[in-house]
């Protein structure tokens, strides 16, 4: 029997005094295997994001307390030292989060911000990086995405920085995509 790619058991997240904590993920579990898609589903407040940062291992403790198991191909992801988290986060497992523009920097361009996602995890050339970002920005469905390299998130859309979010979390060619409500302002067509 293979590992599942994703495996998930008894996932908490906690906030507030250790005497009076507020419970916001209560003791989620569930596994997946390498080519399956889960869909959670929930009303607004119900924790979905919150299960999707713990996953990664985004919320700051503290002030968050985070208790279950996360394991990714078998390793532990709760008890991988902080300092090996980055090299997980974008390379074999990407997000695509809720809010772009609070995702996006202002101040660099979309081409820039992508092209660090792959040189951060990907032994490739300047060039190679370029067709790269490209190649994803096409694969989004970005109108003329040679000229929009340079452009800044603020000169998009909220659907043209959605999809922008979506490259960047696919291009490292991740093993698992955790997507956060990533159809948010996009048009039906997309």
């Amino acid at each position: 029997m293979t590992v599942p790619l994703l495996e998930i058991r008894n996932l908490s997240v906690e906030f507030g005094p250790v005497s009076r904590p507020l419970r916001v993920v209560d003791s989620v579990s569930f596994s997946m295997r390498a080519g399956e898609a889960l869909g959670v589903v929930g009303e607004s407040g119900s924790g979905k994001s919150m299960t999707a940062l713990s996953i990664l291992r985004l919320l700051p403790e503290p002030p968050a307390r985070v208790s279950g198991e996360v394991y990714f191909n078998g390793r532990d992801l709760m008890r991988l030292p902080k300092r090996d988290m980055p090299a997980v986060r974008g390379k074999e497992i990407g997000m695509i989060f809720q809010e772009p523009m609070s995702s996006l920097n202002p101040l660099i361009t979309i081409g820039d911000q992508i092209d660090e996602a792959i040189m951060l995890h990907e032994p490739m050339s300047a060039v190679e990086r370029r067709e790269r970002v490209i190649a994803l920005l096409r694969l989004v469905g970005m109108p003329d995405p040679v000229s929009r390299l340079g452009a800044y998130p603020d000169q998009f859309s909220g659907g043209m920085r959605q999809r922008v979010m979506a490259a960047m979390a696919m291009a490292c060619t991740p093993q698992l995509l955790i997507a956060d409500e990533p159809t948010t302002a996009l048009d039906v067509t997309i």
